[in-house]
């Protein structure tokens, strides 16, 4: 699972990375320890090498543990603030524990191997985050240079320049893996936004952003199984803007497009966010879906509706019963065994009806 800081700094690209890392601490210690142990002619590593491979051993099993325990909030909470120094600590004790194993073998080209061999797994881990990994290798090549210059008092081109070329590639391979990680998050960043685009292009109607016709069987389908054992009811209310046909003549299809945009805004404040949705039908029709406990509830949305869209005041010189705009609506309950085509249809005649009445008015 991947471990994503809000702040974007102190970031561990995985929790198995982290895991990966830490088990490597482990791996390495048991080496040298096992290393010496092998070896007949060599005496036996001093208690302070052997002290520092365990307290490093212990350190990294703790975190294993902990990442193990946390890693799904490892976002948040007082791991997260004590990481930074966490990994300082791992970084002070490979930089002691390299010094010293450099005074007890007297062989720095193996202390720089060694060094190699910590800083590379480090680098992978810490590459999103510059901080920690300045955290872990700053200890580590200054315990280098200090035995460069003065314990072993000598100067060494060769070595030095070694030390530069470590630097080198350990900070020049952070740069490339936090490239590639950045091109990662940008392409998925860019699928996640197509990918919303097409659920918003399956589910919404492009125009009002309203549900579209697509989406009316799946949201009757989870209100008839919501209804299962429920005393409430299930009312469709389907309306038709009066006249649209001649508001497009008069004032254009772009002017249309607007009224129904319009028209959806008032259809969306008066319904009940967690009990109703609404639906382009198509063209000028719009329905409702809404879970009531008795049609008197039904009726008030519906009323809800025409008294938004008179508030709106648009203008309809083309309409024969208002100079403004108006729409009729009829409703129709669910009953048991009802499928979503015999709802409509009865939602229709109730709309029918309600035009064949004189229009902007609700009819039941």
């Amino acid at each position: 699972m991947d471990i994503n800081h809000s702040t974007g700094e102190n970031v561990i690209t995985s929790t198995k990375g982290y895991m990966w890392f830490l088990s490597l601490n482990i791996i390495y210690c048991f080496w040298l320890l096992l290393r010496s142990a092998d070896r007949s002619d060599i005496d036996t590593p001093p208690l302070t090498l052997q002290l520092l491979c365990g307290g490093i051993i212990i350190l990294s099993i703790i975190n294993l543990i902990i990442t193990l325990k946390i890693k799904k909030n490892i976002n948040d909470g007082f791991y997260h603030r004590v990481l930074p120094y966490v990994v300082l600590t791992f970084g002070l004790l490979w930089s002691t524990l390299v010094l010293n194993f450099t005074l007890y073998y007297q062989n720095q080209l193996m202390a720089l191997m060694l060094t190699v061999s910590v800083l590379l797994p480090a680098t992978i881990t810490f590459y999103i985050s510059g901080r920690l990994l300045l955290l872990f290798s700053v200890p580590l090549i200054l315990s280098l240079m200090y035995v460069e210059f003065f314990v072993l008092e000598k100067f060494s081109v060769a070595q030095f320049c070694g030390v530069i070329i470590m630097l080198l590639v350990i900070y020049s391979a952070r740069y490339i893996l936090l490239e590639w990680y950045q091109r990662v998050q940008r392409s998925e960043y860019q699928k996640n936004l197509l990918i919303k685009k097409l659920v918003q292009q399956a589910h919404y109607d492009a125009l009002t952003g309203l549900f579209n016709r697509l989406s009316l069987t799946r949201f009757f389908e989870e209100c008839v199984n919501d209804l299962a054992g429920n005393k409430k009811k299930l009312f469709m209310i389907v309306m038709d803007i009066d006249y649209f046909k001649q508001y497009n003549d008069i004032y254009g299809h772009v002017a249309g497009d607007k009224c129904l945009i319009k028209v959806s805004r008032c259809i969306e404040q008066s319904l009940r966010k967690e009990t109703d949705s609404a639906f382009r039908f198509g063209g000028e029709e719009f329905v409702v879906l809404t879970v009531c406990d008795s049609i008197s509830q039904a009726k008030a949305i519906s009323q809800r509706i025409q008294q938004n869209i008179a508030h709106a005041n648009i203008s309809h010189k083309g309409s024969a019963i208002s100079s403004t705009l108006t729409i009729s609506q009829g409703i129709a309950q669910w009953r048991e065994g009802m499928t979503l085509e015999a709802l409509v249809e009865q939602a229709d005649k109730e709309l029918y009806n309600a035009k064949k009445s004189g229009r902007n008015r609700v009819c039941y």
